[in-house]
């Protein structure tokens, strides 16, 4: 009886000194992988948010830059990491939901090899239009664009990128038919916009806000289900076409099979983060709006996302790689 007693209080004292020692977590510095150059809009946002997280958590989190393959690279490499809490991502739509149906074959699956975290921001693209178009809004834009089919062309980052995607879902719910002409980027293409080589862009907010507050461009919709708090003035072509929303987003990410309570105690360091005045005021500033989430309701958005982007790939004809 005494030995079964002594068991019992062996077996106690281990299981407090298991969960004393994950509730200690973090215990080191934390790396958070950023699939991404460094000097990018996800890098820097990546640092905002790593900077107070490093505060909150008590133990450095170290950005690091794994590049290439579109994210691929990087996201992968978090994938494959230790389930301890100890190697993140800080990922975004494109890696995680896009590449899905861009990739012949990836390294990783979205929906089985990561732990997601918390959704941290959302960013709409911007449709915006050449001043010398004669159009003031978007109903003259859509009325111009149907009277001329074939004749607008629009500017892309590329071929299954972002203004590609939101440029391809318009045409088929405003029922028009464009032109896209892919660049190596958003920005050649912002620049052949201004020179009137191309007549629409449908870019990143960050890309092309400072044209629009110079009058240098027409500003015309967003391109999101509702309107944006960077630009409440425009309207959001989800409001004209309901069911219209492309935009990107990022989130913080564990490798599949990170305990619970650790990416609890990371969701709750996340939107404790994203409450600073100074954290939202700096994500603005790229563009960026707080979008914080649980696990769990990230979980489902990314699922959801994994399909919308499946569509629009299909939608605009691009072929997987």
């Amino acid at each position: 009886m005494r030995l079964l007693t002594r068991l019992a209080a062996v077996c106690a004292a281990l299981a407090s000194a298991a969960a004393l020692a994950q509730s200690a977590y973090p215990t080191r510095a934390i790396n958070l992988v950023v699939p991404f150059a460094a000097g990018g809009n996800n890098d820097v946002s990546g640092r905002i948010l790593a900077r107070k997280l490093s505060e909150l958590l008590g133990q450095p989190v170290v950005v690091e830059n794994k590049t290439g393959a579109g994210g691929t690279i990087g996201s992968a490499a978090v994938a494959a990491a230790k389930p301890d809490g100890y190697t993140l991502g800080f990922l975004s739509s494109g890696p995680v939901a896009a590449n899905m149906s861009l990739f012949k074959t990836l390294a990783y699956d979205s929906r089985k090899d990561f732990a997601p975290v918390a959704r941290v921001t959302t960013s709409p693209s911007v449709l915006v239009v050449s001043p010398s178009l004669p159009v003031a809004n978007l109903d003259e834009f859509v009325a111009y664009a149907k009277k001329n089919p074939g004749k607008l062309n629009y500017g892309t980052a590329g071929n299954g990128s972002s203004p590609h995607l939101a440029g391809a879902l318009f045409e088929s719910m405003a029922g028009v038919q464009m032109v896209a002409v892919a660049y190596r980027g958003g920005a050649p293409a912002l620049t052949d916009l201004m020179a009137g080589q191309v007549q629409a862009v449908f870019n990143p907010i960050l890309e092309v806000m400072p044209q629009i507050r110079a009058g240098k461009l027409k500003a015309l919709a967003v391109t999101t289900g509702k309107r944006s708090a960077l630009l409440p003035e425009l309207p959001a072509l989800g409001e004209r076409f309901p069911g219209y929303e492309v935009l990107t987003w990022n989130g913080v990410f564990a490798p599949a099979g990170t305990p619970q309570d650790i990416v609890d105690r990371l969701n709750a360091a996340v939107l404790k983060a994203l409450q600073d005045p100074e954290v939202v005021a700096k994500l603005q500033e790229l563009g960026l709006e707080t979008a914080p989430s649980s696990p769990k309701d990230f979980s489902v958005y990314i699922d959801g996302q994994i399909d919308h982007f499946g569509k629009l790939i299909r939608l605009a004809k691009v072929d997987p790689t």
